[in-house]
């Protein structure tokens, strides 16, 4: 009997902090340690990592977000979404920070909500790594991503190359490019981390 009154007392604390989007708990799972699970009929908790604070984002199938709110690096609670008043449909709850992002699909369908742990999509900060002078490889660790995008940018801001590749590795020979810092633009749609190379002749 005690164990359910904290359990129910630990929820109604986790839902008053919802709405403020902090909260937070290590189980680390996922990238960043991000764990969404289903824990009522229409409720959801996401589990984060303690140490750096986390984005969190609902967003519908036509884009609209529906919540954003930051998960403080303190807080070891997990944040509870309650989805009770939308309609039947698909939605993502997006989590991240500058190092990793991810997206996890989440459908509503009659009174309940499903959280597919195979429909998440993940990518973290990528590795750019000179393999030959003026040569450089990128490696973006990632999960579900179907394509992801490398722009480079000169000292000016201006796009200099742009291309788009499927898998986890992508190289670029920057030999033709005149001596100077280029600034590397990587990442999916969704989430685009940047980095800076310096090019010497």
């Amino acid at each position: 009997m005690k164990k359910i009154r904290l359990s129910i007392a630990v929820l109604l604390s986790v839902w008053s902090l919802a709405g403020t989007g902090v909260a937070k708990a290590d189980n680390g799972s996922g990238m960043g340690g991000v764990k969404v699970e289903k824990s009522e009929q229409k409720k959801v908790r996401v589990y984060t990592k303690p140490g750096t604070p986390v984005d969190l984002a609902l967003i519908d199938a036509d884009g609209n977000v529906l919540y954003r709110g930051v998960v403080t690096k303190n807080n070891q609670k997990a944040t509870s979404f309650n989805l009770n008043s939308l309609p039947d449909g698909q939605y993502f709850l997006t989590a991240g920070n500058n190092a990793w992002w991810m997206s996890q699909s989440l459908t509503i369908k009659g009174n309940s909500v499903s959280v597919d742990e195979r429909n998440v999509q993940q990518v973290a900060e990528p590795t750019l790594t000179v393999y030959e002078k003026n040569k450089i490889e990128v490696v973006l660790p990632s999960k579900n991503v179907e394509e992801s995008t490398v722009a480079i940018y000169d000292t000016q801001n201006v796009l200099v190359q742009v291309d788009s590749f499927k898998g986890s590795t992508r190289r670029f020979d920057l030999s033709g490019l005149p001596t100077g810092a280029y600034t590397f633009v990587v990442g999916p749609n969704q989430k685009q981390f940047t980095t800076r190379i310096d090019i010497q002749h």
